[in-house]
């Protein structure tokens, strides 16, 4: 689970950009909470949007979070910079550096990890881990261009039987790359829950992300298939059905659509030994080759998502995934994620949530998620920017899931939460933020000056 995310000195971040998930004192919506007792008892929201204007900064606080995943997950190559873009409105801030800080907990472990960075070094870095009662050091990192030095707690030396492996590795670690990327590589166990959560944890969706593995997951699990099927119809998209159309690979009818080029990689990927699934995207659908293993049988399948609809003769009818509308399309690639969050502790990171989807859709998201918290005890979150006001309902969320993001004069972004305003009872949310109680709303100019230019 995330418990709060921090950057600064990072595009449109000048200052320290705060988004923290631990619930404040609340006499509503006391279920609107995940607990977590392994270890520590740890509470945390499954639910903050994120709503502002447009260029107040809010997909920066995603590109953050993405920017700082890449770095740790595929780190840099000896030649190149860290590529990290500070506030450059400012030449203070132009010319210094960029922090980033994750607190989260995996696997009943509270950890606190962060680096500072420019475009060259990574000045420092850092983790603390709460084993027990108390928060201990894991390590400790400063750089130059020349050299890196870290200095390990007491549990990273015992595991390592000395500091001398530590020493080994920081001797090896370029200023331009992370310490935990490369300890990972180097297979030090006490570190590789951290990079774990990272890479199979925090997820992030752009508002054009296409869910890859879908025909896979929908062809290996019935269950998938059925929840898919029957949100899709609760959301009134007029599907009746999903399946997912299974037969053997032919070049000369799946390939038809790419050109040859592309066509003729994808034939040499599908003769490696190792290959085991090759997903093919277009604008408008995914589909995916896959070598199965049955009784001793091996062959290359092609999948493909299709989905029903009834005709005015009680029939069906099946049309593939890209003759649905944008909406519904957009619809498919998220629903995953909702089976995902009652099911497994993930973060999902959403720029965009509205995108190509109706209030009551996006709503119904939001409502489907939190009674995954109250219902099936769930453990996932839902972080997402979204310009949908109508779901500024005090009715649907709690103060502390609400944030608004503003830029101001000196083009820097803010982030503040709901919870930080005085508000009375009875406030409509929506009204007030449209009124401009709250800031992050657009100032608009006159038309009458446009019509005069």
């Amino acid at each position: 689970m995330l418990i709060q995310f921090s950057a600064t000195n990072f595009l449109s971040f000048k200052d320290e950009m705060l988004l923290n998930l631990i619930p404040v004192k609340s006499r509503t919506m006391k279920d609107h909470i995940i607990s977590d007792d392994e270890g520590k008892r740890t509470d945390v929201l499954p639910i903050a949007t994120i709503f502002g204007a447009n260029a107040s900064g809010k997909t920066n606080l995603v590109n953050a979070m993405a920017y700082a995943q890449k770095l740790i997950l595929q780190g840099t190559r000896s030649d190149n910079a860290t590529g990290v873009t500070p506030f450059l409105l400012d030449t203070e801030n132009e010319n210094a550096p960029t922090r980033f800080e994750f607190v989260f907990k995996h696997k009943g472990i509270l950890y606190t990890y962060g680096f500072l960075l420019s475009n060259r070094i990574i000045h420092e870095e850092w983790l603390f881990a709460r084993y027990t009662t108390q928060e201990s050091r894991v390590f400790e990192r400063k750089s130059n261009e020349k050299r890196t030095i870290v200095e390990p707690g007491p549990r990273l030396i015992a595991e390592t039987k000395g500091s001398q492996f530590i020493d080994f590795i920081a001797q090896g670690t370029r200023p331009n790359q992370l310490f935990l990327t490369e300890a990972n590589e180097k297979n030090i166990s006490l570190l590789k829950p951290v990079f774990h959560w990272f890479q199979e944890h925090l997820h992030i969706i752009r508002p054009n992300s296409q869910y890859r593995a879908l025909a896979l997951r929908a062809h290996k699990d019935k269950d998938f298939i059925n929840f898919l099927s029957h949100f899709l119809s609760l959301a009134d998209t007029g599907i009746q059905n999903i399946q997912c159309e299974s037969e053997p690979f032919n070049a000369e009818k799946h390939l038809v659509e790419f050109p040859e080029k592309l066509r003729t990689q994808i034939l040499e990927d599908l003769e490696a030994e190792r290959f085991k699934q090759l997903f093919l995207q277009t604008p408008r659908e995914i589909t995916t080759i896959c070598r199965e293993n049955q009784e001793g049988k091996i062959s290359t399948k092609f999948l493909r998502l299709k989905t029903e609809h009834l005709k005015s003769d009680g029939s069906t009818i099946a049309f593939r995934s890209s003759a649905e509308s944008d909406g519904t399309r957009r619809l498919i690639d998220l629903a995953p994620m909702l089976q995902d969050i009652w099911e497994r502790d993930r973060v999902f990171v959403i720029d965009e949530l509205d995108r190509s989807l109706h209030t009551h859709l996006s709503r119904l998201f939001i409502q489907a998620c939190i009674a995954g918290v109250i219902n099936k005890k769930a453990r996932g979150q839902f972080i997402m920017t979204t310009h949908d006001t109508n779901l500024l309902d005090r009715n649907l969320l709690r103060r502390d899931e609400i944030w608004f993001m503003e830029r101001d004069k000196a083009g820097a972004s803010h982030l503040t939460s709901l919870a930080e305003y005085k508000v009375s009872d009875g406030l409509n949310y929506e009204n007030g933020y449209l009124n401009g109680r709250f800031g992050a709303i657009p100032f608009i100019g006159s038309i009458d000056d446009l019509m005069k230019e």
